[in-house]
């Protein structure tokens, strides 16, 4: 039993592993800006989709887990939480919103398949005072919305859970999301083009690259446009005659005695950078991670975490410098949004950077109805990395990619639960980012 139990490791269940011909359907309905999923033969999603259906009853699935994954850590991030009828949902952004129940499903489906991890046990992993312990998995959230507060925290304390919620330290406070995220919205439900933004393109970062057929350009403003004066965005949007409809109906993102109110509940937080630029685009990269550490620090003092020195790299994308000046700035973790799970040694990290599996309703629950058969899969069978230690990793990752910047469309992958889309690029290796 032992030795087909070690094989289970190793076993290849990549034919489960392809989303179910719903799923695809519903993913490819959101629209040409969050990269759909390739269609495919029904028959063959039928057989994959009751194949995953079945082994994941019988406890296939769940043994195999126990046994790949014995010696891992599993981060997932979420972004928003929302309830079914909250106003805020109409112009929330379908990849990276749930609905409320579709949460608490997640939360108990964790409880029972992990030992979920607060971040203070992952600090205390890599600096190797205290292992983790057998199939870890961390709960993450990015941005600072207040709905983490009115929905996430609620549902937390009622499984007993922790959390990190990683906060771009300008949008705190704020009426408004980030004018970038408006413009997602409306590019994705098509109330503004690509030659529009081909010319908002042009008049902020005066880049004509592309031209309108390129479907980078909105990726290139949600990346680099966060730091921008918000004065010559407003000249740009007008003289573009593009109304963006600012969403100020219920206050968008958490202000600072909420974010006081999540750390007296246990909830960990950390740094999203200052402006929520990419931090390879970032005019001032030193401001984008000392900011957020000083102000959100004075925010948390009075209730225990002493520190932030955990950060999420924004919009997945960092280069090994960027590692360096991180850690030179005193963060001891670092969160990508690389698609794997970190392999550990004894317990122990020995690594500070840490792949993250995206979680997408529209994949886990289609239709409305949750899918615990599509989330463990996708977790379960996510690569496995071992990363190796800080130094020799950077000097690697250097020789391997020569940091050279290949942004391309966002692309939906049969592996782990999110798009992706890749921003440095190669030869075969790649470096993965969720915007």
């Amino acid at each position: 039993m032992s030795s087909k139990l070690s094989s289970m490791s190793s076993t290849n269940l990549s034919f489960i592993s392809l989303e179910s011909g719903d799923t695809a359907a519903q993913a490819k309905s959101t629209g040409a800006g969050f990269g759909a999923l390739g269609t495919r033969s029904a028959p063959m999603s039928i057989v994959r989709e009751a194949a995953r259906r079945l082994i994941y009853r019988m406890g296939v699935l769940s043994l195999y887990h126990r046994v790949r994954n014995r010696r891992t850590l599993t981060v997932v991030a979420f972004h928003r939480i929302l309830r079914r009828g909250d106003p805020r949902w109409e112009t929330a952004l379908p990849p990276w919103t749930l609905f409320e129940d579709t949460f608490d499903d997640c939360l108990e489906f964790f409880k029972r398949h992990y030992k979920v991890a607060t971040l203070d046990d992952v600090k205390a992993s890599i600096k190797a005072t205290r292992p983790l312990p057998s199939r870890s998995l961390l709960v993450t959230f990015d941005d600072g919305f207040a709905d983490n507060l009115n929905y996430a925290l609620p549902l937390l304390r009622k499984h007993r859970l922790s959390a990190t919620i990683f906060i771009s330290s300008n949008v705190v406070g704020c009426e408004e999301r980030l004018w970038t995220e408006d413009l997602l919205w409306a590019f994705t439900t098509g109330q503004i083009g690509q030659r529009e933004l081909c010319g908002l393109n042009t008049l902020l970062f005066g880049d004509k690259a592309g031209g309108p057929d390129d479907p980078n350009l909105i990726w290139n403003i949600v990346r680099r446009g966060p730091e921008l004066d918000q004065a010559q965005v407003h000249a740009a949007l007008s003289k573009l005659q593009i109304d963006l409809h600012r969403i100020v109906l219920q206050r968008q993102m958490l202000t600072h005695d909420e974010i006081a109110e999540l750390a007296a509940n246990a909830i960990s937080i950390g740094a999203h950078g200052k402006t929520h630029t990419a931090l390879p685009f970032a005019s001032d990269v030193a401001a984008e991670l000392s900011s957020p550490r000083a102000a959100l620090a004075d925010i948390v003092a009075a209730h225990g975490q002493h520190s932030i020195d955990a950060l999420s790299f924004l919009h997945g994308a960092y280069t090994p410098n960027i590692v360096e000046q991180a850690l030179a700035a005193g963060y001891t973790l670092l969160f990508t949004s690389e698609t794997e799970l970190s392999v550990l040694k004894n317990g122990f990290l020995s690594n500070p950077v840490i792949g993250r599996l995206d979680v997408d309703d529209r994949r886990i629950a289609p239709a409305g109805k949750f899918r615990p058969d599509v989330l463990a899969t996708s977790l379960f069978t996510a690569a496995r990395r071992a990363r190796p230690a800080p130094h020799r990793a950077l000097r690697d990752h250097d020789r391997r990619i020569g940091l050279r910047e290949v942004p391309i469309a966002p692309q939906t992958g049969d592996q782990g639960v999110g798009g992706r889309t890749v921003c440095y690029r190669s030869g075969a290796e790649s470096i993965d980012a969720t915007t």
